[in-house]
């Protein structure tokens, strides 16, 4: 038996609002590295050893697929720019994200 189209659209819905939340929830996270001395300071040795952060993945690593990331300089100055970089895109992300999740409410409720 399949859905109806309204059942599955509202699921779609959740994930979109799933995304967002968690885009949200990164953000967060990353607002409060830049201020805390504490946090900074651990990503700093993390950085300094090429060592792994289970709390943002990759984002500290020296090398990095994407080519759109900073590069390693000064320690600071990478942790910085990384987490400008990623900010950066979280936006755009849930940007487009709460576009998307628009459109799909306009065809629930239409």
């Amino acid at each position: 038996m399949e859905d109806c189209e309204q059942l599955s659209l509202r699921r779609l819905e959740s994930r979109y609002l799933k995304f967002i939340v968690e885009n949200h929830a990164e953000l967060n996270l990353l607002e409060h590295v830049e201020k805390c001395i504490e946090c900074r300071e651990r990503i700093k040795r993390l950085v300094e050893t090429g060592g792994h952060s289970a709390d943002f993945g990759s984002l500290f690593q020296r090398e990095i697929e994407d080519p759109s990331a900073p590069r390693f300089t000064d320690p600071e100055e990478f942790m910085d720019a990384r987490i400008q970089w990623r900010k950066n895109r979280l936006t755009q992300l849930n940007e487009s994200a709460e576009a998307e999740l628009e459109d799909l409410r306009g065809r629930i409720s239409g």
